[in-house]
């Protein structure tokens, strides 16, 4: 049984957007504020120097937003937006001075002092929660495969429907109010038969399984983890895996590539040769997780706020209307090109880029006065009409 996946931002979205924003008045230049924090990261070498770093720039931004993020805990589902825009805290630093860095007890201390610009931090908030809502409730697959092994060469992509990479994205997904769903089968096609299509990296047969479970999108990715070389740290030898991930954002009813991102490599020193692909496996989903979620709100921000291709599909169309219904469709707001790709038997596919919704835009096309089209479908990124005979078509009361 296919089970909808739906993002539980909404109500989130209308509480954003509607409580006021410190410091935005117009013509004012970005807020700025100095703060000083500390971090921690365990270990002595320069990358905990760089964690501990990176941990303070957070904390600062945290503290820097402090008013702010305090208001907006008292709504509902706070936690679905706060992850996504702190998994980009260094991008609300203007500029920071390390202070100090010390060394205690193995533990790396940072102490920095930060300029955060919270006017940035306050858009980027109410941009994602309104994001979210205006795309619908993306519906959501995740489908990584994963390759683990103890030499420079090694087995193919195994496909285990509850690999470690993909678990650990699933529960954060989950943690941030994302239902997914059933990780076995749907009535059509299991997600076995994804996975096999990611291990081929075959981005149409990705949209085709992945619409046929009812998903708008497939996060699907390819993960290794392996033997590195052996160390020797105080007398006790240790050995070092490693594991990265390349990840795709695939529309499933375009096959129009979201978002491509890569994740690594991450590294873990282990006691005993043999089970540190599983950890470094289970660091990086962790590491990974909130910066995959990020890049696929980006992915849908980008698309809500710049323009979308919207695949539109006419029937009853030749090409004498198909002229006269692109010069009228070219005055609707918010359409900045129609492309027609094919007439065939009287199918016209055509492919507009739009600014707004595609609820908006199928409204829009049924306002045309000139042709007089009727909706039989709608999709995320397709709508699907038909040209109605004058005898059909609805007259004016």
């Amino acid at each position: 049984m296919r089970q909808i996946i739906a993002v539980a931002a909404v109500v989130l979205a209308g509480l954003l957007l509607a409580a006021p924003v410190v410091g935005q008045v117009e013509g004012e230049k970005p807020v700025e504020k100095w703060v000083d924090a500390t971090g921690r990261a365990a270990g002595t070498d320069d990358k905990a120097k760089d964690e501990a770093i990176a941990q303070a720039l957070r904390t600062a931004v945290e503290e820097g937003c402090g008013v702010f993020l305090t208001a907006q805990s008292k709504t509902e589902d706070y936690k679905v937006v706060y992850d996504k825009v702190l998994a980009n805290a260094v991008g609300y630093v203007r500029e920071h001075k390390v202070v100090n860095v010390t060394v205690v007890e193995g533990v790396t201390v940072a102490k920095v002092r930060v300029l955060v610009s919270t006017r940035k931090f306050e858009e980027d908030w109410a941009s994602i929660a309104h994001t979210l809502q205006q795309e619908n409730n993306p519906r959501v697959i995740v489908a990584i495969v994963e390759s683990t092994f103890q030499s420079t060469s090694g087995p193919a992509f195994e496909v285990k429907e509850s690999g470690v990479i993909q678990g650990k994205i699933e529960d954060f997904f989950l943690s941030k109010g994302i239902t997914l769903m059933d990780r076995a089968t749907a009535a059509s096609v299991s997600k076995r038969d994804v996975l096999l299509a990611a291990i081929k990296d075959d981005v149409n047969e990705l949209a085709s399984l992945g619409a046929r479970f009812s998903a708008d999108v497939v996060v699907t990715g390819q993960a290794t983890a392996k033997y590195g070389k052996e160390l020797e740290i105080a007398g006790q030898i240790l050995y070092q895996y490693t594991a990265t991930l390349n990840v795709r954002v695939v529309q499933t009813d375009s096959a129009r590539v979201l978002a491509s991102k890569s994740f690594g490599p991450v590294t873990v020193n282990v006691l005993q040769r043999g089970g540190g692909e599983d950890k470094a496996l289970e660091k990086l989903g962790n590491d990974c997780a909130s910066q995959l979620l990020t890049a696929v709100v980006e992915a849908w921000r980008k698309r809500a706020n710049v323009s979308r291709t919207v695949q539109v599909s006419i029937s009853g169309m030749d090409f004498e209307t198909w002229k006269v219904f692109k010069e009228e469709a070219q005055t609707i707001r918010g359409i900045q090109a129609v492309r027609l790709r094919e007439i065939t038997e009287s199918l016209a596919n055509i492919d507009v880029e739009y600014r707004y919704s595609n609820e908006t835009l199928a409204d829009r096309l049924t306002e045309l006065k000139k042709v007089k089209l009727a909706i039989l479908e709608i999709t995320a990124n397709r709508v699907k009409m038909k040209v109605q005979k004058s005898d059909q078509a609805t007259q004016p009361g």
